[in-house]
Order: structure tokens, then C-alpha cells, then sequence
């Protein structure tokens, strides 16, 4: 089958182009034909090797879509033919946090596309847990386009404790994830400042939920104080970690919350202790999404409530161009390659 690569580390220039063996599905396993993946910031991290290392090769690719063809002599829940997304979490499934829907803290856990090979091949294998039945009426697309960024995002707003009515910021909120997370946010009632380094995308930030829109840098905390009336924000939402983390934490209001579901661009950063005892700031981490927050984004997307804002569709046989886009930060939403 076709697939894309990883490997050696290196820039997107590095990724192979392979044919390897269709893989056969184990007892427990489904084999997918993948008709699309998403290209998400995970992918490009793989694909680098500063802040993540997996053995290689590694085909990557979180998020896809496409049908089941075969299954797993123990499978019985499946069925070839049916229309799948992957579930981006891998876990034992049987554990009490797995049973509370928590998957992402239980001790087997791992990601697809970076623990198990994952999207960017014609065919994928995973544990049959993780085929989840497409809901009627999404695309190829659109199925392989929030699988990992909305139910992520989901996870770390419940970790967050976001309510109605608080101010959250969010960083990142022209990618993937930030993009789920100002639509999530608003479907919360919540307010929302998002935070993008492209002034181009400010008026579609603002349709789709945002109540302001602030550029990172160091003027960022300032001028969140000034939308807040100087007293800052209770929740933000933090996913690039390194570049903006310092500001972050200067946009908490007392009794704040910074949830950090990532670390894009690094993960060291400088942190005000003092800041952190008198103004009783809390520090969440939160290491991707529980079945139950997937289910919960399951449910938005197939009843309309959010929609994948999806800003490029490419052949697989583009990925480095895919990857490129994705570093550029210049786009709104996500990357999707048709297989």
C-alpha cells in the first residue's frame, strides 16, 4: 500500500514515501480504508523529534476517516463496510478510569498515528475500540477534521473547570485545537479572547465565537487587562507552551486557572512563583481527551452545534506541502489529506 513516512527525524522535506505490506488486522483489531487524514501539530512534533520521539518508522496521522474492510477474528461490535473515524486515544478499555470514560488517564495510554501507526496510508489498522462509527451525513473530511483537536479541547476546558460566564483565553485560536476550543467555549457561554498572530483571520475568529481577538507577544497580558477591566482572565487555555507561556500566566486573574494541554514550541519556560502563591493561580495539566469527551463532540458535530473549519484539502502524495502550511501558522482551522 501507499503510505507516507517517518523515517528519520527532520524538516517536512524529510518525510518518505513508501509502499509497505498491507497490514492484517489481529484478533481485536479492524483494518481501515482511509479515504482522508488530518494533519495535526502532532505530526509535525513526530516528525521534528525535539519534543517527542517515538521509534521509527512511524506512519503518523491522528485523525482519519474511511470504512472498515476487514476484521479481527474477535471482533463483534464492527463490521466491514461500515464508515469510521479514529479514536485518537489509545487505552486497555477495561481499567476504572477507562470505565469512566477517562482514557486518557489510564496506564496503557498512547495516541494513534505516533504509538501505533496511524492515517497517512491507504489502509490503517487499530484496536477495534478505536473505530467509532461515523455519524450520518459527515463527509470523508470532516470525519478525519476533530477527532483529536475537539475532543482535546473538551478535555482540557473540563480540566479547566471552564463556566458559564468566565473569560477564557485562548492561545493558538487559529489552528486546529484553538478553533475547537473558541467554538466549544462559546457553546458554553462562556466569553472568549483568542489569541492569533494573524490579524487576516481576526473577523472569522469573531464569527465564530470570539469576543476579541489579541496577538501573542509581549504585550499580550496588557492588553488582556484592558478587555477585562484590569482584572484578567479565569481560564487559559494553553497548547504552545514555551513562546507565550510567561504571558500567559500574567493574564490570570486571581483564583485563575491555566490549563497546558501541549508544548508546541518547547517546555521551558520561566514561572513567577511569587505570582503563583499570592495570586493563588492553579496550574493544570491535562494529557489528551477521555472517551467521554470524544463522545460528548460526537454528539455536537452530528447535531450541527460545531462544525471543523477545514482551510486546505490535499492528496496524501502533498504531505510535505500539508506540513509546511501547518508550521506557517497562517491559515484558520485544519489540514485534511484525501487518501
Amino acid at each position: 500500500m501507499f503510505a507516507v513516512r517517518i523515517d528519520r527525524y527532520g524538516p517536512a522535506e524529510s518525510l518518505a514515501i513508501v509502499n509497505v505490506p498491507t497490514p492484517e488486522p489481529g484478533p481485536h483489531e479492524v483494518l481501515v480504508r482511509v479515504r482522508a487524514t488530518g494533519v495535526n501539530r502532532l505530526d509535525l512534533l513526530l516528525r521534528e523529534g525535539n519534543v517527542f520521539q517515538v521509534p521509527l518508522p512511524r506512519i503518523p496521522g491522528t485523525d482519519f476517516a474511511g470504512e472498515i474492510v476487514a476484521v479481527g477474528s474477535g471482533v463483534t461490535d464492527r463490521h466491514v463496510g461500515e464508515r469510521v473515524f479514529a479514536a485518537p486515544i489509545l487505552s486497555c478499555g477495561r481499567c476504572g478510569h477507562c470505565l469512566r470514560g477517562e482514557d486518557n488517564l489510564c496506564q496503557a495510554f498512547g495516541t494513534v498515528g505516533s504509538t501505533i501507526d496511524g492515517g497517512y496510508a491507504q489502509y490503517a489498522r487499530i484496536p477495534a475500540r478505536n473505530a467509532v462509527p461515523l455519524p450520518s451525513g459527515v463527509d470523508w473530511v470532516s470525519g478525519a477534521s476533530f477527532g483529536l483537536t475537539y475532543a482535546t479541547a473538551a478535555a482540557m476546558l473540563r480540566r479547566g473547570r471552564l463556566a458559564a460566564d468566565e473569560t477564557v483565553l485562548v492561545l493558538g485560536a487559529n489552528g486546529g485545537l484553538g478553533h475547537a476550543a473558541v467554538q466549544l467555549a462559546r457553546g458554553m457561554r462562556a466569553r472568549v479572547i483568542a489569541v492569533s498572530r494573524e490579524p487576516k483571520i481576526s473577523d472569522a475568529l469573531l464569527r465564530i465565537g470570539a469576543d476579541a481577538v489579541v496577538e501573542p507577544g509581549q504585550g499580550m497580558a496588557q492588553k488582556v487587562r484592558e478587555l477585562t477591566g484590569g482584572k484578567g482572565v479565569e481560564l487559559v487555555f494553553e497548547h504552545v507552551a514555551a513562546a507565550t507561556f510567561e504571558q500567559s500566566v500574567a493574564s490570570l486573574a486571581v483564583d485563575g486557572r491555566l490549563v497546558l494541554g501541549g508544548v508546541t514550541t518547547g517546555s521551558g519556560v520561566p514561572l513567577d512563583l511569587k505570582a503563583v502563591f499570592t495570586r493563588r493561580l492553579e496550574i493544570l495539566g491535562c494529557r489528551g481527551s477521555g472517551r467521554k469527551d470524544l463522545d460528548r463532540v460526537v454528539e455536537l458535530l452530528a447535531s450541527g452545534a460545531v462544525r471543523p473549519h477545514v482551510q486546505q484539502v490535499v492528496p496524501l502524495e502533498r504531505a510535505v506541502e500539508a506540513h509546511r502550511s501547518l508550521a506557517s501558522g497562517r491559515g484558520l482551522g485544519k489540514i485534511v489529506m484525501t487518501v
